[in-house]
């Protein structure tokens, strides 16, 4: 290689889809950008990998609903591939007497399983989803550019029921929101597990509201809150916003590893690889995670004491456990039977019978303990889609909580096969032929999220999304407009407002701030 390395106007720091589509937005506006990505192949968390011959599964993220349309549109994704279809029924809920509940995309037949457990719980649901509608239309500006003041929460919350809707919002736990609106546990035993997908919180932890609301900011062929699969996996997502960036111009590198960004006279000038490249920009964004950004590419001795001991500060050690499998057959649900394709294998199924249960498992977790009945998000992407898996054959993915990164007793490599086995057990109790259907398993505690997708502490969502590390807090006070204490280095992943998920804004909303710098 020659000595004189190109030099770019920006140079983004991993091709996960916020990396991608800062480098999209960048090159849109005229840059010349570089992405450099760790791993052989781009997206991050959001990729699909062949997990066992013949099953391609979403290896980590794994389903859609936050997307920003913006990005979609801008990026012209659909043209490149992108296709999302919303889950129908939107969840399937089974419990253990062999009762269950199932929510839709109809209203009206949710209304009538509601029904089923709860009259006075059929008015309430309309009151309750008033309730998230006039929260989400106050958000839903505030999330589109840098953290708000004080201010701007001031306006967005100002007239009727805003001082109330900014408590529930902050506040609140969704237990107690779900207490105020329905009388039924098996209504409110789906509806809570949104509030606590990602962080160490029970649904009895206040703020809790705030994750819940978090999972509804997104649509679905128009519906609000409904979350759908990503046709292929969701690798597509990646692969799509990489072709569109391709497109107008950006170069990719996969097996580039950034070991250091090198600073001169005080500002971010360029980026040494692990194997001794380097690469020069003007601009460099990390869609890495705080800790890794500034504390190992940078260095705390390069960084102001009170920011160091602000990252230092985030709470970022995960409790998901992702356990991927390859079926023979499809579950036979003792509360819906049957091995062949039906309503309850092709949308969400969720385990968790009760609020009880799931601030149980999360007691659990808080003593460093895996939940020996833990909460779990079901998905069969084979119900509704071919080719992902061998004819006749299925996948099924599970994310589910709770199972500390630091187990009180032993280690992840000595536990990792009991705690899968846990897992399967526990959804065993509602589909007693999964245990013999099982061909092939792979467990992810968050140590193995961390080491192979580079996330630390194997937080899904670079540090949690309570409401104490959102807004002009995240990722450190004073820092919340992306850019860094570093001139020219901006952070532009999931720990930069408006936080995690397959979402894009705190990609979009960085790639416009630099963009507005560059052309100042």
């Amino acid at each position: 290689m020659a000595n004189e390395s190109p030099r770019y106007d920006a140079i983004v720091i991993g091709a996960g889809h916020n990396g991608l589509i800062a480098a999209a937005y960048l090159a849109k506006g005229g840059k010349r950008v570089l992405v450099l990505e760790r791993r052989d192949i781009i997206g991050g968390a959001a990729v699909t990998e062949e997990a066992f011959p013949g099953y391609n599964l979403s290896t980590c993220s794994y389903v859609c609903n936050l997307l920003l349309p913006e990005v979609i549109a801008d990026l012209d994704l659909v043209r490149h591939g992108y296709a999302i279809r919303p889950f129908d029924p939107t969840y399937f809920c089974p419990f253990p007497d062999g009762s269950y509940f199932m929510a839709h995309l109809d209203g009206k037949k949710t209304r009538q399983q509601i029904a089923k457990f709860s009259k006075k719980d059929v008015a309430a649901y309309d009151a309750y989803w008033a309730m998230w509608d006039r929260i989400l239309a106050r958000m839903q500006p505030l999330l589109r550019r840098a953290a708000p003041s004080l201010s701007d929460i001031e306006r967005a919350f100002d007239g009727p029921q805003g001082l109330d809707d900014w408590k529930t919002l902050t506040q609140r736990s969704i237990a107690e929101v779900l207490d105020y609106y329905f009388e039924s546990e098996q209504i409110k035993a789906p509806l809570c597990t949104g509030g606590v997908i990602g962080v160490n919180a029970g649904p009895m932890t206040p703020g809790t509201a705030y994750v819940k609301f978090h999972h509804l900011i997104g649509k679905v062929n128009g519906v609000q809150g409904a979350w759908g699969f990503v046709t292929g996996g969701m690798g597509s997502v990646s692969n799509a916003i990489a072709t569109s960036a391709k497109e107008s111009g950006v170069e990719i590198l996969t097996n580039a590893e950034v070991a250091e960004i090198e600073i001169s006279n005080g500002r971010a000038s360029s980026v040494r690889l692990t194997d001794g490249r380097r690469f020069s920009a003007s601009t460099i964004l990390s869609n890495a995670d705080p800790q890794r950004t500034y504390l190992q590419m940078i260095g705390a001795g390069a960084l102001p004491d009170d920011f160091v001991d602000g990252v230092q500060r985030i709470r970022h050690k995960g409790s998901v456990v992702k356990v991927l499998l390859g079926l023979g057959e499809l579950p036979d649900f003792t509360a819906l039977p049957g091995k062949t394709i039906g309503p309850q294998h092709t949308g969400g199924i969720t385990i968790n019978p009760s609020v009880e249960y799931l601030e149980t498992a999360w007691d659990e977790c808080k003593r460093g303990q895996p939940s020996s009945k833990p909460f779990m998000d079901c998905y069969i992407q084979t119900a509704t889609e071919d080719g992902l898996a061998p004819p006749g054959k299925h996948t099924l993915s599970l994310f589910v909580q709770y199972a500390p990164y630091d187990l009180a007793e032993g280690s992840w490599d000595d536990r990792r096969d009991q705690i899968g086995q846990t897992i399967i057990n526990t959804l065993a109790d509602y589909a007693p032929n999964l245990p013999s259907a099982i061909e092939h398993m792979q467990v992810l505690g968050p140590p193995d999220i961390e080491r192979i997708i580079g996330i630390t502490g194997g937080n899904i969502f670079h540090g949690e999304i309570m409401p104490d590390q959102m807004f002009g807090n995240r990722p450190v006070p004073g820092y919340s407009g992306y850019e860094s204490p570093v001139e020219g280095l901006f952070l532009c992943g999931s720990g930069a407002w408006p936080g995690g998920a397959v979402f894009g804004a705190p990609g979009r909303n960085c790639a416009l701030a630099v963009l507005g710098e560059l052309d100042a």
